[in-house]
């Protein structure tokens, strides 16, 4: 999505990142984790796509500097399954960092969530949806 709305960008009104993987993610946060979560991580590709379409994905952010005007909401889940303190501070930052890709970014952190927002704190992305909204009218 980031790189749609980069190529784009004219026919892109917003963009909502929600708790999305990091482009350097492999490099600075799944060293940190450990042997049994990383073995995991490899082997979870098996329903939206495979290890080397991710890994072409991710590569192609790196291969781009993203400078957007378009408005950016990057969401983040702030009670990672399995993620320790001092990691969910990470993933945390690496979050923020996202924010980076637009000169119009907002970050919120979703407290109560895991990965999946959607499903434990649906009103956050709801809320972000109706701020983006509230922009255009």
């Amino acid at each position: 999505m980031q790189l749609f709305a980069d190529a784009y960008e004219e026919d892109v009104s917003g963009l909502i990142l929600v708790d999305v993987t990091p482009k350097d993610y492999r490099e600075r946060f799944l060293p940190t984790m450990s042997q049994d979560f990383q073995r995991a991580y490899y082997q979870q590709f098996v329903r939206e796509g495979n290890y080397e379409e991710f890994m072409e994905s991710l590569k192609q952010l790196k291969e781009t500097e993203l400078a957007l005007q378009t408005p950016v909401i990057v969401i983040a889940a702030g009670k990672k399954d399995h993620y320790s303190s001092e990691s969910q501070r990470l993933w945390n930052d690496m979050q923020k960092e996202l924010t980076q890709i637009s000169s119009n970014s907002e970050f919120v952190l979703a407290e109560a969530s895991a990965h999946y927002i959607q499903r434990d704190e649906p009103e956050v992305i709801l809320a972000a949806i109706k701020r983006l909204i509230e922009r255009f009218k």
